[in-house]
């Protein structure tokens, strides 16, 4: 119905048009010159200025204890969206209102229009929980997403870990392995508090590990926002990671262990191969040093162990020992006399060399001295012993430092029948020898002959 329409049936019922509609709220009356469409979009608009006012209220009064005697909510269009404190008198005006709507023609609420339901007040309940629990779904979210970031996680860990070069340079010393780099796994955030100033301190674990070793780390961190890292002097050099925070290392914790054994050193370039034994954390070597000379050769065989204390690998060096090996060929032979001291020992055969056991036999011819000279002969057994240079052979060092010296004794063809040698392996195939042999005399005119010793010493080189 058209407002001019409605004010003509008010004005011919006698009523007010302010006061007598049929709405709780009263009917504008509409210039002449209005449109039906114009007042049909005025009465839509104040309908829905109403519900939104008549919504707040519903769920204001949710808010409030609940009681029999609440009063009637003003400036409403249905008064039953409570209950009313006086029930016999609501219902009466109520009548009178629908009546005085009605008027003598009973088919004037029809023109009206239909009327719109009442909203009981059960149904504003249960509208207002709906929204209640709708907030709090929304406002848990909001939380849940706002704590998710709150804090620093194990991402963050990880990359400040990663991007720290104390940590990822490893824990051990790089001394007798080949460096190579380190690789972070299994990193756990373990706790992560506020700290007084408004960052986080976290404590972590984290394993590295490369070729030559593992270690298992405990880690305190700082954590701040990146846009406030400005504000904590450990984070100044702090870089941002890829949620916002920014971190620094202050303390690790280590366990490290090697997994692999030393792989170089220094004093050995060539050949150098340890042997590893991971349950003990060391490592053993026997370095070889081969001495050659013209007899033979020494081979100096000295053991190196290597330990793993948590930090580094140390060395120690273990008791050296020679072994010599004569070249039974180079010594056998025979020799001839280098300087005229020697002359008289006119025939000199190395023979019956046992490597093993560094014997040898001397067969000699030596020349008695006198005017009636003669020759003794014999065979004297002798042993070759290795030595520190020491008084009279201290001119005759080997390659590896040592002398070589040997003596023995053995028979002559004069005298009381005896004869002893000693001397040294020289240089060059040479021997240097000091002779002592028994020989019998003879008278030079008359009279008996004597048993004498005579001596003999010199250099003999190798024919």
């Amino acid at each position: 119905m058209s407002d001019e329409t409605r004010l003509e049936t008010d004005n011919a019922k006698g009523l007010d048009p302010d006061t007598t509609s049929g709405e709780s709220a009263a009917t504008k009356v509409l210039a002449v010159t209005a449109t039906a469409a114009f007042a049909d979009a005025c009465e839509l608009a104040a309908i829905a200025e109403q519900e939104h006012r008549e919504a707040a209220l519903a769920l204001e009064s949710l808010v409030q204890a609940p009681s029999t005697t609440a009063m009637l909510t003003e400036a409403t269009r249905s008064g039953v969206t409570q209950e009313l404190p006086y029930r016999a008198e609501a219902e009466a005006r109520m009548a009178a209102e629908a009546a005085a709507a009605g008027g003598d023609n009973p088919d004037a609420g029809a023109s009206r229009g239909p009327r719109r339901l009442p909203i009981s007040r059960r149904h504003l309940a249960v509208a207002g929980a709906c929204l209640a629990v709708l907030a709090v779904v929304a406002v848990g979210a909001v939380w849940f997403a706002n704590s998710s970031f709150a804090q620093p996680d194990a991402a963050a860990v990880e990359q400040v870990l990663a991007e720290d070069p104390d940590i990822m340079d490893g824990f051990a010393s790089n001394d007798y392995v080949d460096e190579t780099p380190y690789e972070l796994s299994d990193v756990v955030l373990n706790s992560c508090e506020a700290d007084d100033d408004g960052s986080y301190i976290v404590d972590a674990s984290a394993t590295i590990s490369n070729e030559s070793f593992e270690s298992e780390f405990t880690v305190a961190l700082k954590f701040a926002r990146a846009s406030e890292k400005d504000r904590y002097g450990e984070l100044a050099h702090a870089q941002a990671t890829s949620t916002g925070w920014a971190g620094a290392v202050l303390q690790t914790n280590d366990t490290t262990e090697a997994i692999a054994g030393v792989t170089r050193d220094s004093a050995f370039p060539d050949g150098f191969d340890a042997t590893f034994d991971r349950a003990a954390q060391t490592c053993t070597y026997t370095a070889q040093d081969v001495y050659d000379f013209w007899f033979g050769a020494n081979t100096v065989s000295t053991p190196y162990t290597y330990s793993f204390n948590g930090d580094a690998w140390t060395r120690t060096q273990g008791d050296a020992t020679s072994t010599v090996a004569y070249d039974a060929d180079a010594l056998q032979g025979s020799y001839v006399a280098s300087d005229g001291d020697a002359a008289s020992m006119v025939g000199f055969k190395i023979d019956h060399v046992d490597i093993e056991q560094g014997t040898f036999t001397v067969e000699y011819r030596a020349v008695t001295p006198g005017f009636a000279s003669a020759e003794i002969t014999g065979i004297i057994d002798c042993t070759l012993t290795r030595m520190t240079p020491d008084g009279a052979w201290r001119g005759y060092r080997q390659t590896d430092g040592m002398t070589y010296v040997f003596s023995g004794d053995g028979s002559s063809s004069g005298g009381e029948g005896t004869a002893h040698l000693e001397g040294a392996l020289g240089l060059d195939k040479s021997i240097i020898f000091s002779f002592t042999g028994d020989y019998t005399r003879a008278p030079l005119l008359f009279g008996q002959p004597t048993d004498e010793s005579m001596e003999l010493a010199g250099t003999l080189v190798r024919e």
